[in-house]
C-alpha cells in the first residue's frame, strides 16, 4: 500500500494572555491507502485543530505535511484549495448541508463547484445516495431529514468527487443510538471496501472498533493506543432496495395504438380534426397555465409559511441556561428561560423536551431527570418577558472528566416545535439546542476547588460556569 498522507513534527500554538498554548505538539502520523485510523481523545486535546492541519484547513506552524507525495505546504491557496476540492473530503461534526437545497442537489454541489458538467455531478451524487440508503429520499431538504439521515447526505456529498482521504470529525456525536448505528453501518462498509484512506476523529468506542490503528489524543500531543473491543450491533436499520428517483404518476401517457381513419371523403372529417385539435391544443395550454400559475401560488405560500416559521425559530425565540443550584445530596434545580424578542408577532412552542449528560472518560452519560408543569406535552405561548422553565437532576457520579478541576462537565440538550399557532397547526418546526456547562461538585468545598486549581486565596469560585457550543 502506498502512503496517502504523511504528516510529521505538526504544532499549532494559539497566543494567550496568559501565555501561548499549545494546541497540537509535535505530531506525526501516516496513513496508507485503504486504511483506516481513528483518534480519540477528550473535549478540548487538540482533535479538532489537528483534524483541520491534516486535511489543509489550517497552517501548521512547524512541521511538513504530505498528501500523495505532494508537499501542501509549498502551493499557493487557489493550487491547495484546487488539490484539497479534489482529492480530500470533509464530513464535519455540524451537519453544514445547505437548507434551501435538497439531500440531490447537496451531494451533487463539490462535483460542480469543481467544474464538472451537471450530468456527471447528480448522476454521481444520485448513485452515492442509493448506496446510503437515501436513494428515496433525493428530494428531501435538511431540515426534512432525521441526523442519520443528514449525515449520511453529508458522506455523499464528502465521497462525490471520489477522494484519496476521508477526513470525519465526530461523525456519530449527538446522534441518538440508531441513528448512530446507521452511521456506523456505512463506516463498516466503506472500511471493507479498502478504496480510500479514512480518518476519524471520535468519543466513542463503537466507531474506534472499527479502525486498523486508534491514537489517543492528549494535551495536543498523539500517542498509539490498543484498539477497543467491538460492540454487538443491535440491529439492521439501512435497506438498501428502491428506485433513486419515484416513478412517474400512472395515467400521464396511454399504451393505446392509433386506429386508422375510415375510408371516404376527407375534407370534411380533416377539417373538423384540425379544429378540434386546435381548440383542444389551446384548452390545454390555458389549463396547463392557469394550473402551474396555482400551483406555483400555492407553492410560493407554503415556503413564505416555512420561512416565517424558521425565522422565528432562530431570530425571534431566545433560549438559554438561566440557573443552576447543586445540593450536597447530589440533587440539582436548574431553570431554563424563554423570550420573545418581538412582541407584534406572537407564537407556540410545544416543549421544552430536555435531557442532560455529564461527561465520564470522554463519553457523554445521560443522567435521570425530571421537569414540571408537563413541559414535554405543553403547549405554551413565549412572551416578551423571560419565562423560566425548571427541571432538577440528579448528579453524584463518583467518577468524572474534570476539564476544570473540582468541576462536572454537563451538557444539556433542549428540544422543542414552533408554532404560529396555539393549536400547533400549520408549518411547524424543530429547534433544538446544546448548552454546555462546568457545575461545582457540592462535595467540594471552595477552597479545595481553589487548591486543586492552582486559584489564589479568597478567588471567586462560580458555582456554575457556562460554555459555548463545541
Amino acid at each position: 500500500m502506498s502512503v496517502i498522507l504523511d504528516a510529521q513534527n505538526l504544532s499549532r500554538i494559539y497566543p494567550a494572555r496568559r501565555g501561548s498554548i499549545a494546541a497540537v505538539r509535535q505530531v506525526s502520523i501516516e496513513i496508507q491507502s485503504g486504511e483506516f485510523v481513528a483518534i480519540c481523545g477528550r473535549s478540548g486535546s487538540g482533535k479538532s485543530t489537528l483534524m483541520a492541519l491534516l486535511g489543509a484547513l489550517a497552517r501548521p506552524d512547524h512541521g511538513t505535511l504530505y498528501l500523495e507525495g505532494i508537499d501542501l505546504l509549498q502551493l499557493s491557496p487557489r493550487k491547495l484549495a484546487h488539490l484539497r476540492a479534489h482529492r480530500i473530503g470533509f464530513m464535519l461534526q455540524t451537519n453544514s448541508l445547505l437548507p434551501g437545497l435538497t439531500a440531490l442537489d447537496n451531494a451533487a454541489l463539490p462535483g460542480l463547484l469543481a467544474g464538472e458538467s451537471q450530468h456527471q455531478a447528480y448522476s454521481r451524487a444520485q448513485k452515492l445516495l442509493t448506496r446510503l440508503g437515501m436513494g428515496d429520499r433525493w428530494d428531501a431538504f435538511p431540515n426534512e431529514l432525521s441526523g442519520g439521515q443528514q449525515r449520511r447526505v453529508s458522506l455523499a456529498r464528502a465521497l462525490q468527487h471520489e477522494p484519496a482521504l476521508l477526513l470525519l470529525d465526530e461523525p456519530t456525536s449527538n446522534l441518538d443510538p440508531l441513528a448512530e448505528e446507521e452511521i456506523l453501518t456505512v463506516m463498516r462498509e466503506l472500511r471493507d471496501e479498502r478504496k480510500l484512506a479514512i480518518l476519524a476523529v471520535t468519543h466513542g468506542n463503537q466507531l474506534a472498533s472499527l479502525a486498523d490503528r486508534v491514537f489517543q489524543m492528549s494535551a495536543g500531543q498523539l500517542a498509539l493506543t490498543e484498539k477497543p473491543p467491538a460492540e454487538t450491533v443491535r440491529s439492521s436499520l439501512i435497506q438498501r432496495q428502491g428506485p433513486v428517483f419515484e416513478k412517474a404518476p400512472q395515467g400521464l401517457a396511454t399504451e393505446e395504438k392509433p386506429k386508422p381513419a375510415p375510408v371516404g371523403d376527407w375534407r370534411g372529417p380533416a377539417s373538423f380534426f384540425l379544429a378540434s385539435l386546435l381548440l383542444g391544443a389551446s384548452l390545454l395550454y390555458s389549463t396547463d397555465r392557469i394550473i402551474a400559475w396555482s400551483q406555483g401560488r400555492q407553492l410560493w405560500a407554503k415556503q413564505e409559511k416555512k420561512r416565517i416559521t424558521e425565522e422565528i425559530a432562530f431570530r425571534q425565540l431566545r433560549a438559554d441556561v438561566d440557573s443552576f443550584e447543586a445540593k450536597g445530596d447530589g440533587n440539582v434545580h436548574a431553570n431554563l428561560f424563554l423570550q420573545n424578542y418581538d412582541s407584534s408577532r406572537r407564537f407556540f412552542i410545544l416543549g421544552p423536551s430536555i435531557l442532560v449528560f455529564v461527561q465520564t472518560d470522554g463519553r457523554w452519560d445521560s443522567v435521570p431527570q425530571e421537569t414540571t408543569e408537563d413541559s414535554d406535552t405543553k403547549i405554551r405561548e413565549v412572551i416578551p418577558t423571560k419565562t423560566l422553565i425548571p427541571f432538577q437532576f440528579q448528579l453524584l457520579p463518583a467518577k468524572y472528566d474534570e476539564l476544570i478541576r473540582g468541576y462536572f462537565h454537563i451538557r444539556i440538550t433542549s428540544t422543542m416545535v414552533i408554532s404560529e399557532t396555539e393549536e400547533a397547526q400549520g408549518d411547524l418546526f424543530e429547534r433544538q439546542d446544546d448548552y454546555y456547562i462546568y457545575l461545582k461538585d457540592p462535595r467540594l468545598s471552595a477552597d479545595e476547588i481553589r487548591r486543586r486549581n492552582g486559584w489564589v486565596t479568597g478567588s471567586v469560585v462560580p458555582p456554575w460556569i457556562a460554555m459555548p457550543s463545541h
